[in-house]
């Protein structure tokens, strides 16, 4: 258990455990952001694999079983991962990320991060050699980054079980976020991956999707927050990038909000006139 450097009490509770399991508590100096602190567990983590937990999320009862059981079975599998939901603050689902059939791995990772990072299986050896990015522009992206270098050394697997639950909550960076601030993390993602030439290549097949999403979220993100034409522009940029971004439901999505936002300017109009 890694705090960082809370006050809630988190590690006289983790301790309270040290009589059933091997607990040991790292307390950091200051409060960092969360790609610290998992790098630093799993300096401290002695076992094959490890496996990241944030403090708002939870593994489903069976998640540790059958990912023993996998490895068990096929001792080759260093990087996999089972399929996690999204529930509100009261527990019931808001949406479970699809794996699509059909796609490869690194087509899906092009994409984006269906992964998220609860949930995730990897051999501890084969993470320190990649681990986190620290770098304050990368926060909310730290683990898709991640990921997707892992992959270009080894690609993930789907392992069956029940998987992490994520607390979709306000103050997540992804949903507390402003247009221009994930603007910027995702132009440093991007500038990161593709400067080293083996992620570089392993991207190169599915680059114009790769670049195409990112602007596809800002789009949206825009939206959300009644920028209407850094929106439009954004889809826009998307479109070109990857003309099939058109027809998903974040498109159906994006266009249902341009359409409240119209009604919303047309109402405001009629009611000043």
């Amino acid at each position: 258990v890694v705090d960082n450097a809370s006050s809630d009490g988190t590690v006289e509770v983790a301790l309270g455990f040290d009589r059933r399991l091997n607990v040991s508590v790292l307390v950091n100096d200051s409060n960092r952001e969360r790609s610290y602190s998992r790098n630093r567990g799993a300096e401290h983590a002695r076992g094959k694999y490890v496996v990241f937990l944030d403090s708002d999320d939870e593994l489903r009862p069976d998640s540790l079983e059958f990912a023993a059981a996998f490895v068990e079975a096929d001792p080759e599998q260093r990087f996999f991962f089972q399929l996690l939901t999204f529930v509100d603050e009261a527990g019931v689902t808001v949406y479970e990320p699809v794996i699509r059939r059909g796609h490869s791995m690194r087509r899906t990772l092009a994409e984006g991060n269906p992964l998220s990072c609860s949930g995730v299986f990897v051999e501890r050896l084969l993470f320190l050699a990649h681990r986190f990015n620290e770098a304050p522009e990368l926060v909310g992206s730290e683990d898709w980054h991640c990921w997707i270098r892992i992959a270009a050394e080894h690609e993930p697997v789907v392992c069956r079980g029940g998987g992490a639950l994520l607390v979709d909550h306000s103050s997540r960076t992804i949903s507390s976020d402003s247009w221009q601030d994930a603007e910027k993390r995702f132009d440093f993602l991007a500038d990161d991956l593709l400067v080293d030439p083996v992620v570089s290549s392993y991207l190169a097949p599915h680059l114009g999707l790769f670049r195409g999403t990112q602007e596809h979220y800002v789009a949206v993100k825009a939206m959300g927050q009644s920028a209407f034409r850094v929106s439009f522009v954004r889809l826009a940029r998307a479109i070109r990038h990857h003309p099939g971004l058109l027809f998903t439901r974040r498109t159906m999505h994006l266009f249902r909000l341009w359409l409240s936002g119209l009604s919303r300017t047309t109402g405001r109009n009629r009611y000043d006139g």
